[in-house]
C-alpha cells in the first residue's frame, strides 16, 4: 500500500508540473489540486484505516514537519515584504491584528457555542482560535499580482505572518483550560505565557539575525558561498530560529516572521531575492505534500461526520465571521469599499490551523474529534472558496 501511495503522489506531482498553466487558467490552485489527490488516494485504498489508529499513529512525527514547513513560508513571506511600502501603510495590518482579530475570535466563540451545544465554552473557544489565523500562501495569486495595490498585498502578508504567533499564546492557554477545567489561572500566569511566547520570540529573532546576516556577508566576501547550497541557507536559518524558539516554549512562528523582516531590511536585494526564491521551491514541495495528506485525512475524519451544522459553521467562518470584523475595523480608514472587502475576504485558513488541529487531536480533551472535524471542514471549504476567488478578485484591479 505504501508504494501505491508514493506512486500516486509522484504521478500527481508530474501531472501538476506539466499542466500548471492550464490549471491556473481554470483557477485550480496547488492546494486544491493536492487536496483532491489525497481524497482520491483514500478512495482507492482497498482497506480504510481505523480512525483511532490513523489519528494517533505518527502524529508526533508529522506535526514538526508541518510546523517547519509553515515556518519556512513565514520567513520567506516576511523576507519579501517591502518595508518601505509597509512603513506608510502599517495602520492596516495593525487594525487587522489588534481590532479585527479579537472581533473575529469573539464572534467565532459566540457562533460555535450557539451551534454546537455539546461543546463547552472553552471547547467552542478552541474551535474559534484554531480558525482565527490566516495563511497568505493560499492567496499567492493575489500577493504576486502587480495589478493589486501594494498596500493591500503587504497588509495581507504582514497580517498573515504575525497573527499565527499572536494566536499561539491564546491557543495554549485555552488548551490548558480544556485539559484541566477545574484548574484556575491567575492574571500573572496568563501574562507570563504571553511574555514568554512573544517577548522571547522577538529576542531570539533579533539575536539570531545579528549572527546570521554578518556570517552570510562574510562568506560572500570570502567566496565560501556556493549557488548550489543557496536553497538550504534560508531553510536552515528558518528551521534553526523556529526550533530554538520552540525549545524554550516561545512562539517559533513570531520568531521566524520577525527574522524574515530583519533579513529583508539588512541584506542586499539581489542576494535576498535569489536566496528566497530558491528556498521557496523546496517549501512549496513540502507544503503540497501536506495538502495531499490533509485531503487524505478529510476522507476519513470530515466526510463521515459532516452534517448541516458543521457545513453552515464552516461557510460562516470563511465568510461572515471574517468579513464583518475586518470591515468594521477598517471602517474609518481612507480605503475604498472594494479595498476593504479585499482585506476582509482574504483570510484563508491554512497550515497554522492544521497545526493547531493536530495538537488538539494529540491531547485527551473531551470532544476533541468534534473540534477537529469542525476545524478541518472549515479549512477544506477555505481552500476551495479562496482558491477559486483569488484570480477573479486580482483581475478586478485591472484598469
Amino acid at each position: 500500500m505504501e508504494y501505491f501511495v508514493l506512486a500516486s503522489i509522484g504521478l500527481a506531482f508530474l501531472a501538476y508540473s506539466i499542466s500548471i498553466r492550464q490549471l491556473e487558467i481554470v483557477e485550480v490552485t496547488g492546494p486544491m489540486f493536492f487536496v483532491l489527490v489525497g481524497m482520491l488516494i483514500a478512495f482507492f485504498i482497498p482497506e480504510a484505516p481505523n480512525e483511532s489508529k490513523y489519528l494517533n499513529a505518527d502524529l508526533d512525527k508529522l506535526l514538526p514537519l508541518i510546523e517547519l514547513t509553515l515556518s519556512i513560508f513565514l520567513f520567506t513571506d516576511a523576507a519579501k515584504t517591502k518595508l518601505s511600502v509597509l512603513k506608510h501603510s502599517f495602520q492596516y495590518p495593525s487594525l487587522l491584528l489588534f481590532l479585527a482579530l479579537p472581533l473575529t475570535l469573539f464572534s467565532g466563540i459566540t457562533v460555535a457555542s450557539f451551534m454546537f451545544t455539546e461543546l463547552t465554552l472553552v471547547q467552542a473557544a478552541l474551535v474559534a482560535i484554531i480558525l482565527t489565523p490566516t495563511d497568505a500562501a493560499l492567496s499567492k495569486g493575489l500577493l504576486n499580482s502587480n495589478q493589486v495595490p501594494e498596500k493591500i498585498r503587504e497588509g495581507i502578508n504582514t497580517e498573515s505572518g504575525l497573527n499565527d504567533g499572536l494566536c499561539v499564546p491564546v491557543f495554549l492557554l485555552l488548551m490548558l483550560l480544556a485539559q484541566e477545567p477545574e484548574k484556575s489561572f491567575s492574571i500573572l500566569s496568563v501574562a507570563e505565557i504571553f511574555v514568554r511566547e512573544l517577548g522571547l520570540a522577538l529576542f531570539i529573532a533579533i539575536t539570531a539575525m545579528a549572527v546570521f546576516i554578518p556570517l552570510i556577508k562574510f562568506a560572500m566576501q570570502r567566496h565560501y558561498f556556493s549557488n548550489n547550497t543557496s536553497p538550504f541557507l534560508v531553510i536552515g536559518m528558518a528551521m534553526a530560529i523556529f526550533s530554538i524558539a520552540q525549545s524554550v516554549h516561545s512562539s517559533g512562528f513570531i520568531a521566524v516572521f520577525v527574522a524574515g523582516l530583519i533579513f529583508d531590511r539588512f541584506t542586499e536585494q539581489t542576494l535576498r531575492e535569489k536566496l528566497v526564491e530558491d528556498s521557496e521551491h523546496i517549501a512549496d514541495f513540502t507544503g503540497l505534500l501536506i495538502w495531499c495528506l490533509f485531503g487524505f485525512v478529510c476522507s476519513y475524519l470530515v466526510f463521515p461526520k459532516l452534517n448541516w451544522q458543521i457545513a453552515l459553521f464552516a461557510i460562516l467562518s470563511v465568510t461572515a465571521l471574517r468579513i464583518i470584523p475586518v470591515m468594521i475595523s477598517l471602517q474609518f480608514t481612507n480605503l475604498k469599499i472594494k479595498d476593504r472587502f479585499t482585506f476582509a475576504w482574504f483570510g484563508p485558513r491554512g497550515l497554522a490551523s492544521i497545526v493547531f488541529t493536530m495538537m488538539i487531536i494529540d491531547t485527551q480533551i473531551e470532544n476533541k474529534l468534534q473540534i477537529a472535524t469542525i476545524a478541518m471542514t472549515t479549512i477544506l471549504f477555505s481552500v476551495f472558496i479562496h482558491g477559486m476567488s483569488t484570480k477573479p478578485i486580482a483581475d478586478s484591479y485591472k484598469k
